[in-house]
């Protein structure tokens, strides 16, 4: 299911190279970020605690707020029924606000409301309808559905909602969202005659959703699929395809990574770099780096993106899926934000040191043009395209300097514990052995220097060693 290096090396969770679990609270927050912002708060500094302000002053983070689950949703109208999808919008962004209200404040009313709004869809909605002529319900199915399983995860750990809710909540998303999203990611749509007939926005969506849902409802099957997708679909999600083209900097000669959308305009391919961080955060938090794979591709999209939204030349390839042809880049709606850019900038430049010139300048216009701090779902105007993604980016992605040094500290402690252990070994094994263990130990440090993740895991690799060493001397027949 993930890296299996990663998961080898680092992660709790595998024993002799098998899965055992997924990672709960693993989306797109971690315990980790949720202990960050609360610390972080409780010292009064920004951008957390601006913030922080900003979700706690939000109508749809209150414990008053009201669900209006429906039993099907529109987007568009069918002709006989209007478009009521805004009530999904608005109360997934509210569930989730809710819930990161509880989880960082600890106060239990907000886990009490947000419940009431998982439990009430769960209850009540049976299907996703829209005119057939465009087939806006798969958008629907792939964003919100993204969005609520996100809120069902970070709320998952509440018992009352653990207790009587989640079971029935978990059950509609596997029965209403799950089989659109991969009915849309295996094809099977009229239009589909032509893979490739659909914007990448479309498959990034439903495929946000279908491993959201996979880790909500623990399902390995879809989230290999989904990860596979993702380096092999046969469509516009596949990341060789969502970032169609490899081009150099002008000025640096710097790798760019060309948008599937870039000749269609600067809001969709937004969009897409929204959709590409939410996939590649889920995947991480659960040990599959997806932001590494093919040399970053997707931070190769970002460079490109963000280079030419902030008013500078890029290379364009002609560009043809045989449904459009776009023979240059498009300037409408150059400039376009999304809150996606914390996430980017702390995971590629933050946490693994990557140089990433264009997107940390990204950051800090779209976070100056925000007022300080990136907004969330129903903070920053209405709309479809305000609610496409959840946001909160500064409360959850943001790192200081104690917190990068914190990180990178903890990646030394992984090195110096496991060369001890190689040490160890040396008097308690042949010297056979030793040079054996001594070169694992090495490949490990490297690996740790890629992925590590946090400093509990040395006592998780050390289980792992008891157990490998255990299989070492059967196969060695000692």
């Amino acid at each position: 299911m993930a890296n299996l290096a990663k998961l080898l090396f680092l992660s709790p969770l595998v024993l002799s190279g098998t899965l055992a679990a997924f990672v709960h609270p693993g989306l797109l927050v971690s315990d980790a970020d949720i202990t960050r912002a609360k610390t972080k708060i409780e010292a009064g500094l920004d951008p957390w605690l601006s913030s922080w302000y900003k979700l706690t002053n939000s109508s749809n983070a209150q414990a008053s707020y009201t669900n209006g689950a429906v039993e099907v949703v529109y987007r568009g109208s069918d002709g006989v029924h209007s478009d009521n999808s805004a009530a999904l919008w608005h109360d997934a962004a509210a569930a989730f606000a809710l819930a990161l209200r509880w989880k960082i404040s600890g106060n239990e009313t907000y886990a009490d409301t947000a419940a009431s709004i998982l439990t009430a869809w769960g209850q009540t909605l049976t299907g996703i309808g829209v005119d057939s002529s465009d087939m806006d319900n798969y958008l629907l199915a792939g964003f919100q559905g993204s969005e609520l399983a996100n809120a069902g995860e970070l709320l998952r750990d509440y018992k009352p909602f653990a207790e009587d809710g989640l079971e029935t909540f978990t059950n509609m998303m596997t029965t209403v969202f799950l089989p659109m999203n991969l009915a849309f990611l295996n094809h099977e749509l009229p239009a589909e005659h032509k893979w490739t007939h659909y914007f990448a926005n479309w498959e990034l969506g439903n495929m946000a959703s279908a491993m959201a849902i996979a880790v909500l409802s623990e399902n390995a099957t879809t989230w290999d699929f989904v990860v596979d997708y993702f380096k092999n679909g046969g469509g516009n999600g596949n990341i060789n395809l969502a970032v169609s083209n490899l081009v150099e900097d002008p000025d640096t000669g710097a790798i760019l990574g060309q948008g599937q959308e870039s000749g269609r305009d600067q809001g969709h391919s937004a969009l897409d770099q929204q959709m590409l961080g939410i996939v590649g955060q889920q995947a991480w938090n659960q040990g599959e780096d997806l932001f590494a794979y093919n040399n970053s591709r997707i931070l190769q999209g970002a460079e490109y993106f963000a280079r030419y939204n902030l008013g500078y030349d890029v290379p364009f390839v002609n560009y043809t899926n045989t449904i459009v042809y776009y023979s240059q880049i498009s300037s409408s709606s150059r400039g376009a934000t999304r809150p996606t850019w914390e996430l980017l900038y702390s995971h590629y430049v933050q946490i693994k040191g990557l140089d990433a010139p264009w997107t940390t300048e990204y950051l800090n216009y779209t976070v100056t043009g925000y007022g300080g701090f990136e907004p969330g779902a129903g903070t920053y105007g209405e709309g479809s395209g305000h609610y496409d993604g959840l946001g909160w980016g500064s409360l959850l992605y943001h790192m200081d300097d104690s917190d990068v040094a914190a990180y990178r500290s903890g990646c030394g402690q992984f090195v110096v514990v496991l060369f001890y252990y190689s040490l160890v070994d040396f008097f308690d094994c042949s010297i056979v052995d030793f040079v054996f263990n001594f070169l694992v130990n090495v490949f490990r440090c490297f690996v740790i220097g890629l992925f590590c993740h946090s400093v509990i895991d040395v006592f998780a690799c050390r289980l792992i060693d008891s157990f490998g060493c255990f299989l070492g001397d059967f196969f060695r027949g000692r």
